[in-house]
């Protein structure tokens, strides 16, 4: 009696965790079926946009073999995005079996959450770094400015431009007058080497200035707001430089001057027999970019 007692506990115990297993997989989010290469479960195309990126993205099949799939729901209801993200694209099995070229974006607009997921295949060329990209730079601001169309529009043309190697990424404006962040290394660079040479030749001629001159000239062309002044103040220096040498060197003797010196192939998925939309066999390493807005 005292031993049926002892295990009873241990049986209430495993029903318990059965229990809670079975419900939690119970009320996993289903991935929908694959209808097409757009699935717009979350309502956010229009049917004349949604046409068009249909004949898009099967344009791209046929001339490259990847295939790409956009996928948009209504909520996660509480499902993690990267792990949804992936058990969809693994269970559609997106791209070619053996080459892994698909990519599935999924746009979450109840959740405000979005995912490129990358196949094997693609990694090497939609990178982590380039689809974050894609998605802060193309997609998230349409979406804040509640322009769902022309935000997976332009998320899906930076893909596939990627992809065939002809996407420009969108540059982040400047104000006015002001450099870009791009341009800042240049205009240092070239600061540097023209105060330099000035401190080269101010030394050579014994003026008092020295390198401490060339110094302060970098510094002040290194804070100056714009490549062009740069470029302008480097030019008016050298050619200061040049002449103050050229009137030296009439009075005094020669002192020094300037030292030195895709994956292609097969397609992806296809068109089964009964005209219906279906992945190729392609796989998933958890490779892509999240975001939200």
């Amino acid at each position: 009696m005292s031993a049926r007692l002892r295990i009873l506990p241990c049986l209430l115990i495993s029903s318990l965790w059965c229990f809670i297993v079975c419900g939690a997989a119970a009320i996993a989010l289903d991935v929908p079926p694959l209808t097409g290469r757009i699935v717009d479960a979350g309502h956010l195309l229009p049917p004349d946009v949604s046409a068009s990126l249909t004949a898009e993205l099967e344009a791209h099949e046929a001339r490259t073999g990847n295939q790409v799939v956009l996928l948009t729901l209504p909520s996660l209801e509480g499902q993690p995005l990267e792990e949804f993200s992936h058990r969809v694209a693994t269970t559609w099995k997106l791209g070619r079996k053996g080459t892994d070229n698909g990519v599935l974006l999924l746009v979450v607009p109840g959740d405000r959450k979005i995912r490129i997921e990358v196949g094997y295949g693609l990694e090497g060329v939609l990178t982590d770094a380039v689809t974050s990209r894609i998605i802060r730079h193309e997609i998230v601001p349409r979406f804040k400015a509640g322009d769902f169309p022309g935000g997976i529009t332009a998320g899906l043309h930076a893909i596939l431009g990627t992809i065939e190697g002809r996407y420009q990424p969108t540059e982040r404006q400047s104000p006015a007058g002001a450099p870009s962040s791009d341009s800042l290394p240049s205009m240092f660079l070239i600061a540097v080497v023209v105060g330099a040479l000035v401190g080269v030749i101010l030394g050579g001629h014994r003026l008092g200035l020295g390198v401490a001159g060339g110094g302060a000239l970098s510094f002040l062309m290194a804070l100056s707001t714009g490549l062009l002044l740069a470029l302008l103040a480097s030019v008016a220096a050298v050619i200061g430089i040049l002449a103050l040498s050229a009137i030296f060197r009439g009075r005094h003797s020669p002192g020094g001057g300037f030292a030195g010196g895709w994956s292609e192939g097969g397609f992806g998925g296809g068109f089964s027999g009964g005209g219906s939309f279906s992945g190729g066999g392609g796989d998933f390493g958890g490779g892509g970019a999240s975001g939200d807005w």
